[in-house]
């Protein structure tokens, strides 16, 4: 909506493509993490060989080595169809994505206590593995500076996805050790049609409606300084009118409420308070006129 309004040229289908291809950037980006674990434990064979070209590694460590590079999430991971037909459709190559990044972010999970009390442990368990992916996932790469510059260099999204994005990588961690056969990726959504229909109604209501959503805002807005009200607030207040003319099944007060959070994640320090303030009063109007529609007993409340 933002790169919409703030494009000198409006185009309402290009944009709904830009929309789209912006989704999909979170699936890529979900793609990218899954292959950033795999290809750190790939990078063990790579670092196991240096070390044995230099002459420094000894019996145990290709020993240590060996268990890390034999973890099977990687190798659940690489043999599912579906998560290879994604590496073709976002042309992801079939090679270690950054190896600097891969040495760093290897090194930072050779040092931690946990790492060494797995490689130091005779059983070979796919416990043990999940523990390990687990841990390496949620303690070196969530935290790591390098991960998240490189996925900020693929996205630009990156920082408000990421949240969704670790969600959904901790649940495949999860999954694919319950059954590697019949393991499917998660979605990002729950119900991919039902939701790009959501985003698109949204993104084509705001921008129908824009005139009547503004003019309900500069009713209110009349003695203001024009220039202390963010742009983003008043993106987020017509998209909420949006979603509360047609939105049928969600109550008024979820979604008052969920657009005050992304005043809060997204704008100003008080926009959230400004924001609060004219959908309260915006709501009651659109009540009151009839332009709110809910399918559910309790909605409008």
């Amino acid at each position: 909506m933002y790169a919409w309004y703030s494009s000198e040229v409006r185009d309402l289908e290009k944009g709904e493509k830009e929309l789209y291809r912006n989704i999909e950037k979170m699936t890529e980006a979900y793609v990218l993490s899954l292959k950033v674990l795999d290809d750190l434990v790939q990078y063990s064979h790579h670092y196991a060989d240096e070390r044995d070209a230099k002459m420094m590694a000894t019996i145990q460590n290709r020993k240590e080595t060996r268990k890390f590079s034999g973890n099977l999430f990687s190798s659940y991971l690489s043999e599912n169809q579906e998560y290879n037909q994604l590496l073709k459709k976002f042309k992801i190559k079939n090679q270690l994505l950054d190896m600097d990044m891969l040495r760093k972010v290897y090194m930072d999970l050779v040092k931690t206590e946990e790492y060494q009390q797995y490689i130091s442990s005779e059983d070979k368990t796919a416990g043990e593995d999940q523990d390990i992916t687990l841990f390496l996932y949620r303690q070196i790469v969530q935290k790591s500076d390098y991960v998240s510059s490189f996925l900020e260099e693929k996205s630009m999204y990156w920082e408000s996805d990421q949240e969704l994005v670790g969600s959904a990588v901790i649940k495949t961690i999860k999954e694919i050790f319950k059954s590697k056969d019949h393991f499917r990726l998660i979605s990002i959504s729950k119900d991919w049609e039902e939701d790009w229909h959501f985003a698109l109604t949204l993104f084509r209501k705001s921008i129908v409606n824009d005139e009547l959503y503004s003019s309900m805002i500069q009713e209110r807005t009349k003695h203001w300084d024009v220039d202390r009200i963010a742009q983003v607030d008043v993106l987020l207040i017509k998209m909420a009118m949006a979603e509360l003319a047609y939105a049928e099944s969600i109550p008024v007060k979820v979604s008052i409420n969920e657009y005050i959070e992304l005043a809060k994640l997204y704008s100003t320090p008080k926009s959230n308070v400004f924001v609060n303030g004219l959908l309260d009063s915006i709501s009651k109007e659109m009540q009151e006129k009839g332009m709110i529609q809910k399918t559910g007993r309790g909605l409008l409340e």
